[in-house]
């Protein structure tokens, strides 16, 4: 409740400095409802309520200062809170949430009826986690610091010039990366409702700046990442995780492009993984890296890149899992040619690592 209590007024702040500059700025509520997907077997057990949360966000609407805004269809940015239960409170506690968001129209009815995707991503302090003698059968969790990812689809429906309701169904991941074990995840699928009001609408002036040409069709990149991680036990002990990728890349549009590429990887984690059967650590270097090749897919918003990435390892002495793998990723542009980048690798849904990394691209 202090939390709550604190975040509203720090948006009711925001919402009063808005209006003192007359900039137009949104206070939306949202309540949602549904359940726990537990992706792995071995999470069945926890999923036994059913899952509630609550939202309070401030957002801003765009309205043509770039051509961005106007290729997106004018899409709404802003920041939020939320609260949520998480279908076992015994062993899986509530998360509290603080994420950044973008709302992007996709289908519009005059300017009644708009139907938009939302996605939302931000850090998430999750009140109870595994604990080998307090709490051992929560297996899904092992940190209270975790990351908050959030993607929706939303109808909004004006109800008067300033209100609209809200009617959105979405899916939600909690995960720390891979950094303390154990990180099967949390994910839940809800189905929401919600009322927003704007503010200073009047001073709203639509504009539709020209939209440039594609410059170049093809590109490279190069990228090296790194980070750390715990193997699949309780040990707790972290490993040296890096990898270096190149990326051919072409360009669809402004907003989107496809590619191929190749990574390699080094994974410290793979020491205990192969470990004799005495429990002797692998030490031969070789053996603890893999080769893989993948194929891209990537949306520009200004300096922003969201990518996904599907791979294959054609080099892997660790077999044990899956020969496929996963990254999403989120770079930003400091230049035309340097971005820095966050990603999260996966395996088959579950987290494998988290990698920092900086880039150069031509």
């Amino acid at each position: 409740m202090n939390r709550l209590i604190i975040v509203i007024l720090l948006l009711a702040g925001l919402t009063s400095e808005a209006q003192t500059v007359k900039i137009p700025v949104i206070i939306e509520t949202k309540i949602h409802t549904g359940m726990m997907f537990p992706f792995y077997k071995a999470l069945n057990y926890l999923a036994k309520d059913d899952i509630y949360a609550f939202d309070l966000s401030v957002g801003f609407p765009t309205f043509g200062k770039n051509y961005w805004e106007k290729l997106y269809n004018y899409p709404r940015t802003g920041i939020g809170y939320s609260y949520w239960t998480l279908g076992n409170n015994e062993v899986l506690g509530s998360a509290n949430t603080i994420y950044s968001y973008i709302n992007f129209p996709f289908l519009k009815w005059k300017e009644i009826f708009q139907f938009n995707y939302q996605i939302s991503l931000g850090g998430a302090y999750l009140n109870k986690i595994f604990d080998v003698n307090q709490n051992h059968l929560d297996r899904a969790i092992g940190s209270h610091t975790n990351i908050y990812f959030r993607i929706g689809i939303d109808g909004k429906i004006k109800l008067t010039p300033h209100t609209e309701l809200i009617l959105e169904a979405g899916i939600t991941h909690f995960s720390n990366g891979k950094t303390v074990s154990p990180n099967y995840g949390i994910n839940t699928g809800t189905f929401s409702v919600g009322l927003n009001y704007l503010f200073n609408n009047s001073s709203i002036t639509i504009t539709k700046p020209e939209i440039p040409e594609i410059g170049k069709r093809y590109t490279q990149s190069v990228i090296y990442s790194a980070g750390s991680k715990v193997y699949d036990n309780l040990l707790g002990k972290k490993y040296f995780i890096s990898s270096a990728s190149y990326n051919l890349e072409r360009q669809m549009d402004l907003k989107r492009k496809i590619g191929l590429g190749a990574d390699l990887f080094y994974d410290g984690s793979l020491k205990e993984a192969l470990a004799e059967k005495d429990g002797t650590p692998e030490t031969d270097f070789v053996k603890l890296i893999r080769v893989g090749l993948h194929a891209s897919y990537a949306v520009k918003y200004k300096q922003l890149i969201g990518g996904i990435q599907l791979g294959h390892y054609v080099y892997s002495k660790y077999t044990v899992l899956t020969p496929f793998y996963s990254k999403l990723s989120l770079q930003y542009l400091f230049t035309s040619n340097m971005f820095g980048s966050i990603a999260l690798k996966s395996h088959m849904g579950k987290a494998d690592c988290l990698e920092f990394g900086a880039g150069y691209c031509w």
